[in-house]
């Protein structure tokens, strides 16, 4: 009797440890979308898990009483998809967060600034830090060369490389050094695109891209045949690293499932 109500006492406190986990996870997300101005999908979907998370907990008992009914097999299966997911998260996170640092050396024939959203004709912050990132690789390394990759989505007047470049300009980067690939829409096309037009493979590349980014950016490249790539990557928003890093984890999943990495 004393074994059991403590083990109810036990699951009565990891029930509202969840629910608050869930309840801040869910503003969390809610707040991120406000200070981004529109409904990311990722966001939405990531609130609706939230939810489901905290009806899982308020319905815990029965949902546990109902998962001890079940067969073994069916148990044994759960719990492995379960650690499987949990493992995959960690390593792949493990991974993401140790590409966040620089390799890049100096004197690269190119560096190559990988697109991001462009709100009309304003660059996102992302897109912005790149840029600034690229802007004092170049004052420091005047014989690179720079690529700016990025064509024109959706709530985009103009291209993504468009804009890179009027920032270039505006930072005093000769035009002579700026080249433009201004129909991807993808990391994939990012790299494709800008080697079909200025042969970057066997050149000495740097890529710039935010850091979280990185990793598979890299990945990319590197099953492009790119054979001589660094990374270079801006800083993101502590604000906001947490929605990438999940995002990233999803983008890593799927890129590697469909053999792009």
């Amino acid at each position: 009797m004393k074994f059991t109500f403590l083990r109810k006492l036990r699951y009565l406190r990891l029930n509202i440890v969840f629910l608050i986990f869930g309840i801040l996870f869910i503003m969390y997300f809610i707040i991120v979308s406000i200070n981004w101005g529109r409904a990311d999908t990722f966001n939405i979907v990531m609130i609706f898990l939230g939810l489901f998370w905290i009806i899982i907990t308020v319905k815990f008992n029965k949902i546990f009483t109902i998962f001890g009914k079940l067969p073994r097999i069916i148990k044994i299966f759960f719990k492995v998809v379960l650690f499987s997911f949990l493992l995959s998260f960690v390593i792949v996170e493990c991974i993401i967060i140790y590409n966040m640092r620089s390799t890049a050396a100096t004197n690269a024939d190119y560096i190559i600034v990988l697109g991001c959203q462009v709100d009309g004709s304003i660059p996102s912050i992302p897109l912005l830090r790149r840029v600034n990132t690229a802007i004092n690789y170049l004052k420091k390394n005047q014989n690179t060369n720079v690529v700016i990759s990025g064509g024109q989505g959706p709530g985009e007047d103009i291209t993504e490389a468009a804009v890179m470049k009027r920032i270039l300009v505006q930072n005093g980067i000769n035009e002579k050094r700026i080249f433009e690939e201004n129909n991807s829409k993808s990391t994939m096309e990012n790299f494709k695109f800008s080697d079909k037009l200025y042969n970057l493979k066997d050149k000495n590349v740097i890529i710039v891209s935010t850091d979280y980014h990185m990793f598979r950016a890299l990945s990319t490249a590197k099953k492009l045949n790119y054979k001589n790539i660094n990374s270079l990557p801006s800083r993101s928003q502590l604000s906001v690293l947490p929605v990438y890093l999940l995002r990233e984890y999803a983008a890593v999943i799927y890129y590697k499932i469909s053999k792009k990495i």
